[in-house]
C-alpha cells in the first residue's frame, strides 16, 4: 500500500483519534513533499489525499467540530503547501474531488461541504494575498477554476458554481480588507460619520487597485457568456459581475456611469449588454 493510500484509509476512519493523528501526520508529509524548490506529488496523489480529507469531513458530525475541521483543512494551503506548483495542484485536486463526490452527499451533510468550500476559497485568497496577488499566479489559479468547478461543463454539479457565485466576492472582500483598522465614529455627528465613511471607501478603492480583481472574476465573465444553462449565466451576472461591491471598489461603473479606481470597465459593460440582447432575441415570445 502506498503512503498516500495509507493516509486515505486513516483519514476516512470512523475513529476520531485515528483521523486526528492522520491529519497531523499529513501536515508534515505535505510540508516535506511540496518544498519551494519543487513538488514530488502528482495530481493523482493530491486527489487521493483530498478523498481522504473528504471522508474525514464526512465523519465529523457536530457543527463546531465541522467548523474547526473545515478551517484546519483550509489552513493546509498556507501552513503546509510550500510551492506554487503544489498550491495549484492541491486546489485542482480539491475541486475534482468535490465534482466527483457531490452526487453522493445527502441532505444532512450538504451544509458541511458548503462550509468546506467556503473555507478552502478563503485560504486560496489568503495564499494569493501572501504572494502579493502576483498576476501570473492569479491567472494560473483562475485557469484551474475554469478547468474544474467553473468550467460550465456537463459533469460539474450546478450547485458548485452556484455556491461560488454566492460566496466569491464576500470571501474576496474579507481577505482584501482584512488589514483595515476599525474607525471610531461619533454616531451623534452626521458629518463625522460621513467623513469616516468617505475615508473608508477611499482606502478600500486604493487597496482594490492593487488587486487584479478583473482577472479573479474572469471565470464568471466567461461563464456569463458560455454557460449552457441560462440560469447559471444569469446568476454569474447578478451575483458577481453586476454586484455593487465591484462598483464600491472602483472596478466597474455604476448605473450613472461613475466609477472609481481602475480605468477599465466600459467594454465589459457593453459586452454584458450585448449578451443580454442576444438572450432576449433567442427567447421565443409566442405568436
Amino acid at each position: 500500500m502506498s503512503l498516500t493510500s495509507a493516509f486515505v484509509k486513516k483519514l476516512a476512519s470512523n475513529d476520531k483519534p485515528t483521523r486526528d493523528a492522520a491529519l497531523e501526520a499529513l501536515r508534515k508529509y505535505l510540508a516535506s513533499k511540496t518544498l519551494k524548490s519543487g513538488n514530488s506529488l502528482s495530481l493523482l496523489d493530491m486527489e487521493k489525499l483530498w478523498r481522504g480529507l473528504y471522508f474525514s469531513m464526512w465523519f465529523c458530525d457536530r457543527p463546531k467540530a465541522q467548523e474547526r475541521l473545515a478551517e484546519s483543512l483550509g489552513q493546509l494551503y498556507l501552513e503546509n503547501i510550500k510551492s506554487v506548483e503544489s498550491f495549484l495542484l492541491f486546489t485542482k485536486a480539491f475541486n475534482l474531488i468535490m465534482i466527483k463526490e457531490w452526487a453522493s452527499i445527502d441532505q444532512w451533510r450538504i451544509d458541511k461541504y458548503y462550509l468546506l468550500i467556503r473555507r478552502v476559497l478563503r485560504h486560496n485568497f489568503q495564499y494569493l494575498k501572501k504572494n502579493q496577488w502576483d498576476l501570473e499566479l492569479v491567472k494560473k489559479w483562475t485557469q484551474v477554476m475554469m478547468e474544474t468547478i467553473l468550467s460550465g461543463g456537463d459533469k460539474v454539479p450546478v450547485a458548485l458554481p452556484y455556491h461560488l457565485c454566492d460566496i466569491f466576492l464576500d470571501e474576496l472582500e474579507l481577505i482584501m480588507f482584512a488589514d483595515i483598522e476599525d474607525r471610531e465614529v461619533d454616531e451623534n455627528d452626521p458629518e463625522d460619520m460621513k467623513q469616516k465613511l468617505e475615508e473608508l471607501n477611499k482606502e478600500k478603492i486604493a487597496i482594490a487597485n492593487e488587486v487584479p480583481i478583473r482577472e479573479l472574476i474572469e471565470p464568471f465573465t466567461k461563464l456569463s457568456k458560455e454557460a449552457k444553462l441560462k440560469t447559471l449565466r444569469e446568476k454569474t451576472k447578478e451575483d458577481v459581475l453586476d454586484n455593487e461591491k465591484l462598483v464600491e471598489w472602483g472596478v466597474v461603473r455604476n448605473s450613472n456611469g461613475n466609477k472609481g479606481g481602475n480605468s477599465e470597465g466600459s467594454e465589459e459593460d457593453e459586452d454584458d449588454e450585448d449578451e443580454e440582447d442576444e438572450d432576449e432575441e433567442d427567447e421565443w415570445k409566442g405568436f
